[in-house]
């Protein structure tokens, strides 16, 4: 029964904290997005806390979406080269791992950031399903606060967050020249 009232009290604590924020997604380009957040408080911050992956499936589906961005090149690339006919029903399909952050960093109050990583590859249709690796791809999230423009360096109330897409790297599985 503790541990459900200080679960619950956790829950709530937590939830008044972000509970005067807004948060604003526009996309800037086929491989990037930016997040406007506003919040109540505007007397200090820390960026680092901004830097939650909330938007990080919003902006893998946003690549994947856009015909220009690398990622939708390559899913494209990898669906063609294992299913020469789709319409024959026995193709496998495209999968990608989920995200996990792979490096964290902050500057002080007013910036951090992280880059999360995943893996695509092709999972075969039929019996045994096996998933084939091919890529790794790195996605960055950063966080400025901004600050007012009287040059005193004070919170403004409002946390920049940029996304983009950082890499996409072929993975060899086998060293070809020690086969």
């Amino acid at each position: 029964m503790k541990g459900l009232i200080l679960g619950l009290l956790a829950l709530t604590l937590s939830v008044n904290v972000f509970a005067g924020e807004t948060r604003v997604y526009k996309k800037t380009g086929a491989t990037t997005a930016t997040v406007t957040i506003k919040t109540e408080e505007t007397d200090s911050t820390q960026a680092a806390v901004y830097v939650d992956a909330q938007e990080n499936k919003r902006f893998i589906q946003q690549i994947l979406k856009d015909p220009k961005s690398p990622l939708a090149i390559l899913v494209k690339k990898i669906e063609t080269e294992n299913c020469e006919d789709p319409t024959e029903g026995y193709c496998g399909s495209i999968t990608m791992t989920d995200a996990v952050g792979t490096s964290f960093g902050r500057g002080g109050w007013m910036s951090a950031g992280a880059t999360y990583s995943f893996f695509v590859g092709y999972t075969e249709a039929g019996t045994g399903h096996f998933f084939a690796v091919s890529h790794i791809v790195t996605i960055s999230e950063s966080a400025e606060a901004q600050t007012k423009t009287d040059g005193d360096m004070e919170y403004s109330g409002v946390v920049l967050k940029t996304l983009s897409l950082d890499s996409i790297k072929e993975v060899k599985l086998f060293d070809e020249e020690n086969k």
